[in-house]
């Protein structure tokens, strides 16, 4: 997702048709599976350790509808808006970066909710995203620009609108006690090794939002999301570069050169 949009036009139309079959095919999943499905979500306090906050129970054909939508429509945008989002998207790999994070985090949350195998679940996360992120961001960096000081303050906004997203997530789920990972109304006690010190909270209070998702989220989840980003943006720049078409010229053709010697 996050180089669809420098990619040759044939490859994003076959990305977009093989996006948009693996919708179908989790439609097909999804008729024919029956019964329940029940999953444990747990959240880990930076300090503590994880705790159980609910236990999702839906239907085992809801999660497959879950990512039958988000194929489709991921298919569908590429299809109907590939060439649009590809100019679009191109020359802001911050924006673009974002989004798929967006995207990935309300995902997440959807396939929480549908009890979706953890092993899926825990594949879903941003966290893991941040390196990718930064090798994308960084292969957008122009020559021109001072690399070092531009990564640094693409990756810092990129870390703070992400995890301010998922804090925002987490705030609603906390309040409303919608009963995902992103829900910590459920953690009223957390120990802490390195002190022995241990800590209680009122379920669904601003206090335990505070020190359990706001300051997590806007202070230290960013720092971890910045280091990795440029570990991720060091490895890309080891590579070697290869020219890519540009979105406004016809892919797949090079460039008539002028015949020396002509006006």
């Amino acid at each position: 997702m996050h180089w669809w949009p420098r990619l040759p036009a044939a490859w994003r139309l076959r990305i977009s048709v093989a996006t948009s079959a693996a919708g179908i095919g989790f439609l097909v999943a999804a008729v024919q599976a029956e019964g329940l499905r029940e999953s444990a979500l747990t959240s880990v306090v930076l300090v503590g350790p994880a705790t159980l906050t609910a236990t999702a129970s839906a239907s085992a054909s809801l999660y497959y509808y879950v990512l039958t939508a988000v194929c489709l429509l991921l298919g569908f945008a590429g299809l109907a808006f590939g060439e649009t989002l590809a100019r679009w998207l191109d020359p802001r790999p911050v924006p673009s970066s974002v989004a798929v994070a967006w995207l990935v985090t309300v995902v997440r949350f959807l396939l929480e909710k549908s009890a979706a195998p953890a092993i899926l679940v825990q594949a879903v996360g941003v966290t893991w995203l941040a390196p990718v992120a930064g090798a994308y961001i960084a292969t957008g960096v122009t020559p021109a620009r001072p690399r070092g000081k531009a990564l640094f303050r693409a990756l810092l906004s990129y870390a703070l609108l992400v995890r301010g997203f998922v804090a925002l997530v987490g705030v609603v789920a906390t309040r409303f006690g919608l009963g995902s990972h992103y829900d910590v109304s459920a953690v009223t006690f957390v120990p802490v090794a390195l002190t022995g010190a241990a800590y209680s909270f009122v379920p669904g209070t601003w206090r335990q939002i505070l020190w359990l998702t706001l300051l997590p989220q806007l202070l230290v989840w960013p720092a971890f999301t910045v280091v990795a980003g440029m570990a991720g943006a060091a490895l890309a720049r080891l590579l070697p570069a290869s020219p890519r078409p540009t979105a406004r010229q016809p892919l797949g053709r090079a460039d008539s050169a002028p015949t020396p010697g002509r006006g």
